[in-house]
């Protein structure tokens, strides 16, 4: 008989993938080490990069470090630090962004009083390399924002926390190219709530050295998007004409997003933000 899924042993396991030991990274750690108000632990996955020297948050018990050989993009990483995660609830941060204090005790306290919540994020005002703030997403807060997954990706993956065995039911994250948060949250959309709450919870810093870009609007990952997207839409009894032409909103944003300089798409950010 197969083995079950082994019983939490801490609250929260809080992932951080990197291929790069940036000048950033000991921030992001730093950030996570100081939370209070639940048990964690950090699994920070080194994807195809060296530890160096002098880490001493490294010694941290509270610190799994996971070596991948292998790079193959982020989904890779982040399903692969998953699998070891012996938390109640996963949480993610990028290894260039903070956590704020309070940032756990507030997610894991709403998880667990309200049961029909599959995932949670919040607020995540931009900083700077600096770590100025200059700006923030124009999500909405909400109890529920899954109408606006059928829009556009609402949920920020360096904010959310989400229910270990809910990610477990649904497959995990798949290794796809780009979009691998987002084809996670249609999936979990499935199985309940997603709530954005009104904190701030993390601060995402904006710099030239991200590797993020606008996605190619044929990718195949884009084809895995829409047809989640369409998924989501049956099961919230959206009708098709109705979906049909949020995709073609979309696909158009897409389109844009890819072919205009990336500083372009950063100063219309900025812009909308404030």
């Amino acid at each position: 008989m197969a083995a079950g899924p082994a019983v939490p042993t801490v609250d929260v396991s809080l992932i951080i993938p990197t291929n790069s030991m940036h000048r950033w990274l000991d921030r992001a750690v730093e950030s996570v080490l100081d939370q209070d108000g639940a048990s964690f632990e950090l699994i920070l996955y080194l994807d195809g990069v060296e530890l160096a020297p002098g880490k001493e948050w490294a010694s941290d018990p509270r610190v799994r470090l996971i070596r991948g050989t292998n790079p193959q993009g982020v989904g890779h990483a982040l399903g692969e630090a998953c699998k070891q995660a012996r938390g109640e609830f996963i949480a993610r941060l990028d290894s260039d962004d903070v956590a704020l204090p309070g940032r756990f005790a507030r997610q894991v306290a709403y998880l667990r009083e309200h049961p029909d919540t599959v995932a949670v994020t919040g607020r995540a005002p931009w900083i700077d390399e600096e770590g100025a703030r200059i700006g923030a997403f124009g999500h909405s807060a909400g109890s529920d924002v899954r109408g606006k997954l059928l829009e556009q990706n609402v949920l920020v993956q360096s904010a959310i926390m989400f229910r270990t065995a809910d990610y477990r039911a649904v497959g995990g994250y798949n290794p796809l190219k780009q979009m691998e948060d987002y084809d996670l949250w249609l999936r979990l959309a499935l199985r309940g709530r997603m709530a954005v709450l009104e904190d701030d919870v993390v601060e995402y810093r904006i710099h030239p050295d991200q590797t993020s870009r606008g996605v190619h609007p044929r990718a195949s990952y884009v084809r895995t998007i829409f047809a989640g997207r369409k998924n989501l839409a049956e099961s919230l009894g959206k009708s098709a004409v109705s979906q049909l032409v949020r995709n073609t909103a979309f696909r158009t944003a897409l389109y844009m997003m890819y072919y205009l300089p990336p500083g372009f798409i950063r100063r219309i950010r900025t812009l909308t933000s404030r």
